[in-house]
């Protein structure tokens, strides 16, 4: 189906990234709502981290309306991070804390 990761988990600060990745044929089924509520879930219960931030690319509008229907915030953008295809593109910074994941999810 995909593969959800996490990195630059900073116990003393309690913060951590992730990266997700659906395969094409699986995508728009609700697999990767489920694995990022799991995971951040997972990091905010049992782990007790306090933030959750992860980056995209502005032309990936799926993974944009993901994590904005989410709940995450956009919390800054680069501009001109990444070139392909014969364009530049920003990276979008979106951030989530434990308190507003609660709210939203229980």
């Amino acid at each position: 189906m995909g593969i959800i990761n996490s990195h630059h988990c900073d116990r003393r600060v309690g913060c951590f990234e992730y990266g997700l990745a659906i395969h094409a044929e699986q995508r728009r089924k609700g697999y990767a709502t489920e694995a990022v509520c799991l995971l951040v879930r997972y990091f905010f219960e049992e782990l007790r981290y306090q933030k959750v931030t992860v980056d995209v690319f502005s032309y990936n509008v799926a993974s944009i309306q993901l994590h904005e229907q989410l709940g995450f915030q956009l919390e800054g953008r680069l501009r001109r991070m990444l070139y392909t295809n014969g364009r530049y593109h920003d990276k979008l910074f979106y951030g989530m804390t434990q308190e507003e994941f609660k709210k939203r999810y229980g």
